[in-house]
């Protein structure tokens, strides 16, 4: 497979170009227009902003973190915790393949931290359907498939969406969530904003195809409920990385001291979830690309991590993510 010489990107991404030095039209595109966040100073501001007016000297939680056991997350709670000094409650989104290794992060973790912590394990009969239905049909449309696999899709909209439920049941004002800065398409509008803020039937419409397979009793977990959009206020949620800062050696070395250990039943792509190896797969099958492509190639641009490291993790070597996967669908049949 073609890859460009500077990313990782492959020629099978959708919409991709290389020019004759074999660099992709997605580098290039980048470097014009210096998509790496042009008004970040102006985001910082805001976020320091945020934080200042919504931290309380008493009991009251000042953010809900989107809790996932996995490497960026928990350094997140460790730093709004220690450095910006937050009062924070972890929620954690059992989808009911977290590796137990994670479990075991998790309390190790927040017992040293001394976080509050919560753990939603949602009817397993109606996730199971969820995945079983992201992993095997046609559900979201390519400009979507391009960033993550559909499985992924389905699973991260119900963490972001708990938490936020979660926070406006307890009058929490801001939802942070662990996405690393390749995470994201690289929009202002990602890294701070308010949910209620995108039209409801722009987002119902998104998971239609999802709820018409498998009910609309899935709204109950992807969706609030109407009257909840009308909360004021409303909290924001923000994706804290680009704007704190992102370094996998400084991460790595911190929650190390922690207590914090790689499981080693999961794919090289993820720290916590076996879930993940499923979505790898299927997405490789159907679409010809690795859902990681397009994370990894956007840290290397950012210089967040090498291509050979980048390479590593979506070539997977050791051949670890096929076996995963067979034992995941297994459960989930």
């Amino acid at each position: 497979m073609i890859r460009c010489v500077k990313c990782i990107l492959p020629e099978s991404f959708p919409g991709i170009t290389f020019d004759s030095e074999g660099i992709c039209s997605v580098c290039t595109i980048f470097n014009e227009q210096k998509q790496h966040i042009p008004s970040l100073e102006k985001l910082k501001t805001k976020f320091d902003q945020l934080v200042s007016e919504n931290k309380s000297d008493d009991s009251k939680y000042n953010a809900l973190v989107a809790f996932s056991g996995g490497k960026d997350s928990t350094y997140l709670v460790y730093k709004l915790k220690e450095t910006y000094g937050l009062n924070i409650l972890a929620f954690t989104f059992d989808n009911g393949f977290i590796s137990e290794s994670t479990f075991t992060n998790m309390r190790t973790v927040m017992e040293r931290l001394a976080v509050d912590h919560i753990i939603f394990k949602p009817r397993h009969d109606l996730i199971k359907r969820i995945f079983s239905t992201s992993a095997s049909d046609d559900i979201y449309p390519t400009s979507l498939l391009k960033f993550g696999s559909s499985i992924c899709i389905s699973c991260i909209r119900m963490v972001n969406n708990l938490s936020l439920k979660t926070a406006i049941e307890k009058n929490i004002p801001m939802v942070m969530l662990g996405n690393s800065p390749g995470q994201l398409i690289q929009s202002e509008n990602e890294i701070i904003y308010q949910d209620n803020r995108i039209p409801y039937e722009l987002k119902k419409g998104l998971f239609k195809p999802l709820a018409d397979k498998v009910g609309d009793e899935v709204y109950q977990y992807l969706l609030l409920d109407k009257k909840d959009y009308q909360t004021k206020p409303f909290p924001h949620t923000i994706n804290p990385f680009p704007i704190i800062g992102y370094d996998e050696t400084a991460i790595y070395k911190t929650i190390s001291e922690l207590g914090w250990r790689r499981p080693e039943d999961v794919d090289p792509n993820s720290s916590n979830c076996q879930l993940n190896s499923l979505g790898i797969v299927k997405h490789k099958e159907k679409l010809n690309f690795h859902p990681y492509d397009y994370e990894m190639s956007m840290l290397v641009r950012l210089g967040k991590i090498s291509r050979e490291e980048a390479l590593r993790r979506v070539e997977d070597p050791d051949n670890i993510t096929p076996g995963l996967a067979e034992k995941v669908e297994k459960k989930l049949k």
